[in-house]
Parts: structure tokens; sequence; C-alpha cells
């Protein structure tokens, strides 16, 4: 593979981002051919040292921020400064994930930079948002969940609400600013003009509550966490076999008078409990849990699986994190876990990208640079000399 080849191949992008959602959104331009170039303090992005590692490395840096360079900068000094601005001047976007205000502060809001360069595209994901009366409220995934009313949906009835075991709010959030990206750059191509992309995790999650806001809006109740199940159909639903969870997503009749005479119970399709969709979702779903519960107790996932995917019903086991790993669909098929070497920790595995592209690869195969390690090159765009550079690395500049 060859950066030419990539969809993003001579695009710049610039990512002052930390944490989880706006690395999230500069790895995707980066698996996708940009030259991304995280800008880090001389110290080093805090991240560098979270867990887990692999000797002294962090695979949690690794994976939220490989395939980009990495360049320090101090932008406390008067020379970082005007070197960030040299690189604002010939970047394509800027990423930036910090509570609004603080660019401003340093200089370089979205406004300050668009003297700099009007065709800049300038991505800010935030908590809660550039503008409205939460701006100021620090924001994270957990915050962006609870806020979204995410967890008030997830979890098992009568319980108290709990978080998605994945960071939603911050994926989806990353997810939202390369889109927001991408569409400003096929602007950009038509127009030549830059603009400034307000990604909050809040909206991002609020987005999804699609079914969940409408069910509100027409019946005024207010949807509730229902486990496994979903509202508007049922066997939709997790079932217990001898040695593990599975699901089903059953979601008519005709699959349901299926998955009956697949399970040896033709019976069932007559059962006025169960005869019709809206039967089995509401009164009749309980006890229709207990029959198939009942039906797989003496089987293993497996078995349960292959009875019912044999009649085409959609069914799954519910896979560790082990297993996801190991899946020979999931790491081989799909690359959606890709071996890369690193120069001090060796080879590890990191998480692919699920893009998949038939003309231009998003696989990443890089690690995350070491920090700094690309000053030289990348300040060299800027007229910066080795000399000067080594001089501005004495001082703390960079």
């Amino acid at each position: 593979m060859t950066m030419a080849k990539q969809a993003l191949a001579g695009i710049k992008v610039l990512d002052m981002t930390q944490f989880l959602a706006g690395p999230y959104c500069g790895l995707v331009l980066a698996d996708m051919g940009a030259e991304v170039i995280k800008i880090e303090n001389p110290t080093g992005d805090f991240v560098r040292k979270a867990r887990p590692q692999i000797k002294d490395t962090s695979i949690y840096y690794e994976n939220m921020n490989r395939g980009k360079k990495s360049v320090t900068i101090n932008l406390k000094t008067k020379e970082g400064k005007d070197i960030f601005a040299k690189l604002i001047a010939k970047a394509d976007i800027l990423i930036e994930n910090n509570r609004p205000g603080v660019m401003e502060r340093l200089g370089f809001s979205y406004e300050q930079t668009k003297a700099m360069n009007p065709g800049l595209i300038y991505c800010s994901i935030s908590g809660f948002g550039q503008t409205g009366p939460y701006s100021q409220r620090p924001g994270y995934d957990l915050i962006g969940q609870a806020m979204a009313g995410a967890m008030s949906l997830t979890g098992m009835e009568g319980q108290i609400p709990l978080k998605s075991g994945i960071p939603l709010a911050d994926v989806m959030g990353g997810m939202n600013g390369a889109i927001g990206v991408l569409a400003a750059l096929q602007y950009r191509n038509m127009t030549g003009k830059g603009q400034h992309i307000d990604v909050a995790l809040v909206d991002s999650i609020v987005s999804s509550l699609l079914t969940n806001t409408f069910q509100y809006q027409i019946t005024g109740e207010i949807p509730g966490p229902s486990g496994n199940r979903y509202f508007n159909a049922y066997p939709y639903d997790s079932f217990s076999a001898k040695d593990g969870e599975y699901v089903v997503a059953c979601g008519t009749d005709p699959h349901f008078y299926t998955m009956a005479d697949a399970m040896g119970m033709p019976e069932l399709k007559e059962d006025p409990r169960f005869k019709y969709l809206d039967d089995r979702k509401t009164t009749g779903a309980d006890a229709l849990k207990k029959i198939i519960d009942k039906w797989s107790s003496d089987k293993t996932v497996e078995q349960c699986v292959d009875i019912l995917m044999a009649v085409e019903i959609p069914v799954a086991p519910i896979l560790n994190v082990k297993q996801v790993v190991e899946d020979k669909h999931i790491r081989e098929a799909r690359e959606m876990f890709v071996d890369v070497e690193h120069p001090v920790a060796g080879k590890f595995y990191i998480t692919g990208n699920p893009v998949k592209m038939s003309e231009t690869p998003t696989t990443p195969t890089k690690c995350a640079s070491m920090l700094g390690a690309d000053n030289e090159e990348v300040f060299a765009t800027i007229g910066l000399d080795k000399k000067t550079v080594q001089e501005y690395k004495e001082k703390k500049i960079i």
C-alpha cells in the first residue's frame, strides 16, 4: 500500500486533540491517507502513559494515534505560536477538542485561523457544543451518555441506568467529526471556502435516539430500560443456552412461524399469545421468553445458532472480547485487528477501520510516531532548518 493510492492522499491535518473523541476523528482521516500531524506539548500527550502498556508503550495511545506524525510545540511561547501559525497556513484541516474558548485564548480560534488560511476546515469536538447554556461544561463519554438519555434506556427494567460498555459518545462524536470534515472538503472543492464544524458528544448520542424519541412523541410514555428486548418486535431478545447466551432478532410473523417449526413447537404458531406480532411484543413476550429459554436450556449456544440459522432466522452468539479478537471473519476476512511492528514494543495488533473501499485502502499499517519524531521533517516544510529545530528543542519551544 502507498499513500498515493489512498482517498485522502495530499490532505494535511493538524490534530490538536486528546482523550478519545478527537483522536478518533483524526485516526479515521489518517486511515484514509491524510497526513495527520499530531501537535503535542514538549512533555507529550499524557495519554502516552495510559495503561495498558507493552514495554512502557501505551496501547491506548497507539490505537488512538496510529498512522499520525508527532511534532512538539509549546504554544505558550511566541516562537511556538509562530510555528503553529505557519503550519495552519499550509494545512487543510484542523481538529481540536478543547473546551470552547481555549483555542481563542491561545490565538487560534476559527475566526483567528480563518484570517491565516481562508480555506481551512476547522473541526471542534466538545461535550456540549460551541453554543448554548451548557457549552462551558466539561464533557466526557460518560457525561454524553447521561445527558443525551442513552443511560436511561440501558440496562434491565427496574434497575439503575447504565452506560454502554463501549465509549459510545466518544466514538460517535469522532465519527461525526470525520463525516463533517469530509463534507466540508467537498464544499471547499466547489467553492474554495473552508468552514467551522461544531460537533458535540451529547448531540451525537441524541441523533441516535430516533426510535425512542418518536415513541415518546406519539404515546407520551417515557421509554426506559428494557434489557435486550426491542419494544417493536418479539422474539427480539437474548436467550440462555447451557453454556452461554445468544440473541434472536425475529421481527415478523413469518419469521416467528419458521422459528417455531425449527424449534419443534409448531403449536406456538396458533397460540393466541404469540400468533401475531402485536401480541408477542406486549402481553406474550414474558411467556415466550420462558419457552425459548427452556427449549435451549439443554443445548449449547452453537447448537441453538445452527438450528435457527439453518432456516435463516437472524441469530448470533454473544461473543466476549477474546472471541471477537480471535474470530476469523472479524480478524482476518474483515481485517478489524491488524498486526503492526513498533520500534520499542515490538509486534501487537491495533483495531482496523470499519470502512472498506474498493479503490482506496483504509487498513491502518503504521504505529503512532514517537514523541516529536517528525519535528525536523514537518518543520522543514515551514522553513526551519535542523540547527533552528535543535535550538528550539533546547529552549523547550518545541
